[in-house]
């Protein structure tokens, strides 16, 4: 077996695979049983759900993973050690295998009682929680090993599984067919036309797979959702609804979270998010999202992704059913909505064909990667077109900045108003509005209007679109009441007659009693970050006083 050690971050390899102490063991007694392993056995396999956490009392532990080449060592776990990562808290499927590699005693901590260790002992589920998600950090590093990405960067599905693997946190190496892959294909008697295509550690290939098909796959799906009942049910896990789970989770609900894609939102797929408090530095969206994922596990809440909802029943009886597209009907007593904006789409002919093929709304680093050294233009005024402009300068050759109005001052920050004026490869066209796209099998060019009615055409392959924000409410079934442009209304906006009851309606809470709406959905909201985290928490501590009243 081909020895390899997981990455070192920043030397922090002693967090990593921390030895806990005599006394720390002891504590942790209370929460497991010791089991006896023979050299050979396997604690755990990669591929597979709800596995215990180890802790090494006496022999070792070998933490391999399968390669295309056969299974690469990446640590030994001594006594004193402990196994697992972050996904191991929420009863996901292992990234690697655990293996005694001699007579090996070992403390057995399953993941319910986990759970509890981690709320109950504030010292050791520091330890614990660093060590998981340094370790699931260090294995993202890793583009040997585990599940393998076959595409191409002209397919539209490459991209998405990607980004969806990506975002949520998946290991993952990826072979692109025009340069690299041609063995793959063959290896695993892949058709030509067969991709993207995911190739799993045991050899299992699935074609074109969705994203939920993928999730199921590699056992990162939720566990069967139809017939669940909880106390609160979050749609959408951006910084609004991961922050009520957090707090909900915290203080003892049932809470359980949707997600069409990953944690983070809109928020998610920043680069750099600069300006919410405690930062000084800068985090990107990503780590964030990562955090508050891992701090809601930590709590109880189940976060369940890739799920999209599709419809609300509101049967007046303050419970309520939603369904998921899969028909999956989740039964609950209350509700954040928290299910964001998503950026508008232009009215050009023929976006849709270009979509993924040089048309994008996202600017994360799979989409520097295939612009580095290129003309790419940027369509949108706001934060989030300012992050990607300063972002992907440093990748593309130069980046145009398209707006309609005058310039960026009006909704844009000042710090990055500065990155953009002292940027070079940054130039901002006022005035300007993108008039058609031109290209074949992808997008070649682009034709933009100015202001006078003169056009002007840009040789370019990569245009990003961050232009305004639609609600995504559709799902509401009319259950709330909407503003004309589809945003929820809460609290004081509420029209009259809209709400049933005596009491006057929380800040935050819609038309529907125990049905609030947070973050970037709801009418009025101020779109930052720490705006949707204040939101979510304060959401939570209504809606105690809504569900004791029921």
């Amino acid at each position: 077996m081909e020895q390899r050690r997981l990455q070192d971050l920043s030397g922090r390899t002693h967090q990593m695979f921390p030895v806990l102490a005599a006394a720390d063991i002891d504590v942790l007694r209370q929460y497991g049983d010791v089991q006896h392993f023979m050299a050979g056995d396997t604690l755990y396999a990669e591929g597979v759900r709800h596995n215990c956490m180890y802790v090494v009392l006496s022999g070792e532990v070998d933490v391999y993973r399968a390669g295309m080449n056969g299974d690469v060592l990446v640590t030994t776990h001594g006594p004193g050690h402990f196994t697992g990562e972050i996904g191991t808290l929420a009863g996901r499927a292992a990234v690697a295998s655990g293996r005694a590699r001699t007579a090996t005693e070992a403390l057995t901590i399953d993941e319910q009682q986990l759970r509890a260790l981690v709320v109950a002992e504030a010292d050791l589920s520091e330890t614990i929680m660093r060590a998981f998600i340094l370790r699931r950090v260090s294995l993202l590093q890793d583009t040997i090993c585990g599940l393998v990405v076959v595409g191409t960067a002209r397919s539209p599905d490459t991209l998405r599984l990607r980004e969806f693997l990506s975002r949520n946190g998946h290991p993952h190496a990826y072979f692109d067919v025009d340069s690299e892959a041609a063995e793959l294909l063959q290896r695993f008697n892949l058709p030509p036309d067969g991709i993207p295509a995911l190739i799993t550690p045991d050899g299992k290939a699935a074609i074109k797979p969705s994203n939920r098909e993928a999730a199921d796959l590699l056992g990162i799906s939720p566990e069967p959702l139809d017939g669940r009942e909880c106390d609160l049910l979050v749609v959408g896990a951006g910084p609004a609804g991961m922050a009520a789970a957090v707090y909900a989770a915290s203080e003892g609900l049932r809470v359980l979270v949707l997600d069409t894609k990953a944690p983070g939102g809109q928020a998610g797929s920043s680069s750099k998010i600069e300006n919410y408090f405690g930062f000084p530095t800068g985090i990107s969206g990503q780590a964030l999202a990562g955090r508050g994922l891992s701090q809601a596990r930590k709590f109880g809440a189940e976060v369940a992704v890739p799920v999209c909802a599709v419809g609300l029943s509101c049967d007046g009886n303050q419970r309520y059913t939603l369904t998921t597209d899969l028909q999956e009907r989740i039964r609950t007593r209350a509700v954040i909505v928290a299910s964001g904006a998503r950026y508008r789409k232009p009215d050009l002919p023929d976006l849709a064909r270009y979509e993924g093929r040089g048309v994008y709304y996202n600017a994360s680093f799979m989409e520097s990667a295939l612009c580095r050294g290129e003309d790419i233009a940027i369509v949108g005024g706001g934060n989030s077109a300012g992050q990607a402009a300063v972002f992907l300068s440093r990748y593309a050759r130069k980046v145009h900045i398209l707006v309609r109005s005058a310039g960026l001052a009006a909704s844009m920050s000042r710090y990055l108003i500065q990155r953009i004026e002292s940027a070079h490869n940054i130039e901002l066209h006022p005035y300007t509005q993108v008039a058609a796209l031109h290209g074949e099998d992808a997008l070649e060019s682009i034709s933009c209007r100015a202001a006078d009615g003169r056009m002007a055409q840009y040789p370019l392959s990569h245009l990003f679109l961050f232009l305004g924000a639609e609600p995504n409410t559709a799902w509401l079934n009319h259950c709330v009441a909407l503003d004309g442009n589809g945003f929820a209304l809460t609290g004081a906006d509420i029209p009259a007659g809209a709400w049933p009851e005596q009491r006057p309606p929380h800040h935050l809470e819609t038309s529907r009693p125990a049905i609030f709406a947070v973050g970037d959905v709801r009418c009025g909201s101020v779109k930052r970050v720490a705006a949707a985290v204040g939101e979510g928490a304060a959401a939570v501590q209504a809606l105690h006083a809504v569900l004791a009243r029921t």
